[in-house]
């Protein structure tokens, strides 16, 4: 199929996400490579199926008559949708489908995209996979004799950060809203739910709120019955008794006796008492003594001064001297962050061009299996690389780089009959590498 006007058309659709953006390119890349009519998409709830229909409905309005079934038409409206769709014609119960659709036919190639696939029977989808149209079937499981089978992407952080851009949410926050959301767009857009401990708390908080006003009451009933138990209360006045006093009664002066303390000796009279004779003045003696004391008291101390002023100056003239701080060299220690080993051409895949193009050609679940392949085409120089898909570890085989499609369509020419015969499949390395990494970081969890 010629893609061309396609690709040109892809850009003006500017409100698909990043990972849808990445998922349309790689369906027009698959119709560029391969002539497969009936095209299955499998994807989770909450996936965007509904969304990228809507996208494959208008970029795909210039070139195809277009048929949309979604998730309002029944079973028993199919055929009436189509020929009404198709061809503003009634749909006649007589006679087949194709037959009508054969009649009506024109020069515009017919396309059918299919919402929520699984909702009709298997008899139904094989009767409009035999019209003359491409089909677009969008569900939530697999089908066995799809000849063409795509898996939507998984919500990335580029999309939560421009679903919730209007809510400013962090880092931190965006994490855990995708987590919690794990695949469902629905998921995503609603708030995290509080934790039974943070509930607790909200409840709590709220009922102490509604019982304040019953608090305060009790407080104040409280207040005031310390109070009228501990105020004190009014004293009566005390009566004052008087007694009658005789008249005829003189009051005796009391003689008043005068003790006059002994003087208190000093250490030096005390001595002097016991060397001098009884009846000797030692006043004098002991003035002189007191004199001299008191004079080179004042001596000692004026010569005291000096010096100390002297010992001030010499500690202020004086400064500290200080060591030099040798500086210690601190080793520096090398950051190295060990990188991963892989088991097979994984980090081969990881240097090349990611907009370069690889060719698919299995699929294998053990490396008996890989060995096998190996030796039973030994002229294929092939890569391979492990990758999780749906829960399980796959080994991918493949055949890269090619620079453009011209190259791959040679490859694919010269590939054996019976690789063929099985469809390999054309990806973009980019792809290659997102699985790679993504293997690598589900294994460091």
């Amino acid at each position: 199929m010629d893609i061309t006007n396609l690709q040109r058309r892809l850009p003006e659709l500017t409100y698909l996400l990043p990972s849808q953006q990445e998922w349309m390119e790689r369906l027009l890349l698959q119709l560029a490579f391969n002539d497969n009519k009936h095209i299955y998409i499998v994807g989770a709830d909450g996936s965007g199926k509904s969304t990228l229909a809507m996208n494959i409905a208008e970029l795909f309005s210039e070139q195809h008559n277009i048929a949309l079934l979604n998730s309002t038409v029944e079973e028993s409206q199919v055929h009436a949708q189509l020929m009404q769709q198709w061809f503003n014609l009634p749909a006649d119960p007589n006679s087949a489908l194709v037959e009508q659709v054969l009649a009506a036919y024109q020069q515009q190639p017919l396309l059918v995209i299919i919402d929520d696939a699984e909702r009709y029977s298997a008899e139904l989808l094989q009767q409009i996979s035999l019209l003359p149209c491409l089909q677009f079937c969008f569900s939530a499981d697999t089908q066995d004799n799809a000849a063409l089978t795509l898996t939507i992407n998984r919500i990335s952080s580029a999309d939560a950060q421009q679903l919730l851009s209007h809510e400013e949410l962090n880092s931190i926050e965006l994490a855990e809203r995708l987590a919690n959301a794990n695949g469902n767009m629905h998921l995503l857009l609603l708030p995290v739910r509080q934790s039974y401990n943070e509930r607790v708390v909200a409840d709590n908080t709220t009922a102490l709120v509604n019982k304040t006003p019953l608090y305060i009451a009790i407080a104040a009933v409280l207040l005031v019955i310390l109070l009228y138990i501990f105020w004190p209360k009014a004293e009566k006045p005390v009566q004052e008794i008087r007694y009658p006093v005789a008249r005829d009664f003189e009051a005796k002066p009391v003689p008043v006796v005068t003790e006059t303390p002994p003087a208190v000796n000093t250490e030096a009279e005390l001595s002097k008492n016991e060397q001098q004779p009884l009846g000797l003045d030692v006043s004098e003696p002991v003035q002189t003594e007191l004199a001299e004391a008191t004079k080179s008291n004042t001596s000692s101390i004026a010569e005291a001064k000096p010096v100390a002023d002297a010992k001030l100056d010499a500690g202020a003239s004086v400064k500290p001297e200080v060591a030099p701080v040798q500086a210690v060299d601190t080793p520096v220690v090398e950051n190295t962050s060990a990188e991963p080993v892989y088991a097979y051409d994984e980090a081969l895949l990881l240097k090349m061009p990611k907009n370069q193009l690889a060719v698919q050609l299995a699929v294998l679940s053990s490396a008996a299996a890989l060995q096998r392949f190996k030796k039973t085409y030994p002229q294929l120089t092939t890569l391979s690389y492990q990758r999780n898909w749906q829960g399980k570890m796959q080994l991918v085989i493949l055949l890269a780089p090619f620079a453009d499609a011209a190259s791959v369509k040679v490859q694919l020419k010269q590939l054996p009959e019976a690789l063929r015969a099985t469809g390999p499949f054309v990806k973009v390395l980019q792809s290659v590498q997102t699985e790679i990494k993504a293997r690598q970081y589900s294994a460091q969890d």
